[in-house]
């Protein structure tokens, strides 16, 4: 789980890495400053997804989709494969 943790950690600093810079038309002289404002912000989001409380609610809920998935038909394989692609697909929104 805290491998997931971490994943989704760093999906969310490439995303917002990557939409600060999509953000500029042309190149900017404060970028640095720009980022250096970034820092704190980040570090409160990556504390934030290692709160304890936040991790064993995302567990619990993969799980029970995990569960559900299969009660409705779908072979292990593909539940997982539908959980790992929809934890996947939060790094990136």
């Amino acid at each position: 789980m805290k491998n997931i943790a971490i994943f989704m950690a760093l999906g969310l600093c490439l995303f917002m890495v990557n939409a600060s810079g999509q953000s500029q038309v042309s190149p900017n002289p404060n970028a640095s400053s720009n980022m250096n404002m970034l820092v704190p912000i980040i570090k409160a989001q990556l504390e934030a997804l290692g709160n304890p409380e936040l991790l064993k609610a995302q567990a619990k809920y993969f799980r029970e989709l995990y569960l559900s998935l299969k009660k409705q038909g779908f072979t292990e394989e593909q539940a997982m494969q539908i959980v790992v692609a929809l934890a996947s697909s939060r790094t990136t929104t």
